[in-house]
């Protein structure tokens, strides 16, 4: 039986840790979390780091080391690293050590914190027309051992991670709003032509349109704006 929204909200303030609130933990670098994995998912922010790291465009990043597909729920293109060989290792993976160590996805960086976008009301499910803040959790530790101390904060230090990341809340509003569009326009049975169109132009919002020489943050909004722009028009279209 699947668990109610309230259940799931319950479940997850259990995990959340504050800001300051400490925590055990020391990686191994054994490689072993880079390994069997398909869920590493990547935000704009995380394949225009890697490209830059890389020296490479984003369209490159994502042609040699990801996978773009519809999210089954989302309904939106969702990007991952792809994982290769017979251990299923990260693509950036190289000799057990992550080639963009200090450009790694953010999911991989907070490791083993992890965080969410909650709005007021939280157990009535996110809405898009709600206040949301941004809270950390703290996963279940099955690797590395206990000898360091850490403070949330201090983790977030080590990767220049914003405590209240601007851009995180803003891409999680953008990906709700582009998930329940496009949920929409499935249920209004609408052209495969124009679900293909609506996808491309989410994939050049959300990963390609991306210039390495330019600030990211500059053209993420750029990008929002268009894309928000263009599936208003979509919608007047439609209806």
């Amino acid at each position: 039986m699947n668990n109610s929204h309230e259940d799931i909200m319950n479940n997850l303030q259990n995990l959340i840790i504050g800001i300051d609130d400490m925590f055990r933990f020391k990686c191994r670098e054994c490689g072993g979390c880079c390994k069997n994995r398909e869920d590493i998912l990547l935000n704009s922010r995380d394949l225009f780091n890697i490209a830059k790291k890389l020296g490479i465009t984003v369209v490159q990043v994502l042609e040699q080391y990801c996978e773009i597909y519809i999210g089954q729920q989302s309904k939106i293109p969702v990007a991952r690293l792809m994982p290769r060989g017979t251990n299923r290792a990260c693509p950036l993976l190289a000799r057990n050590k992550c080639r963009v160590h200090d450009s790694k996805p953010t999911v991989c960086a907070l490791f083993p914190l992890g965080r969410v976008i909650v709005g007021e009301k939280a157990t009535k499910g996110l809405r898009q027309d709600e206040p949301k803040k941004l809270q950390y959790i703290i996963n279940p530790i099955h690797c590395g051992n206990r000898k360091h101390k850490h403070t949330v904060r201090s983790w977030l230090e080590r990767f220049n991670i914003p405590i209240d990341d601007e851009f995180f809340i803003m891409w999680s509003e953008l990906v709700l709003f582009l998930s329940i569009t496009m949920n929409g326009y499935e249920e209004q049975q609408v052209s495969d032509k124009l679900l293909n169109l609506m996808w491309q132009a989410i994939i050049n919002a959300l990963y390609t349109a991306y210039d390495i020489k330019r600030d990211f943050m500059e053209q993420f909004i750029e990008n929002r704006s268009k894309v928000t722009e263009l599936f208003s028009a979509f919608k007047t279209q439609i209806t």
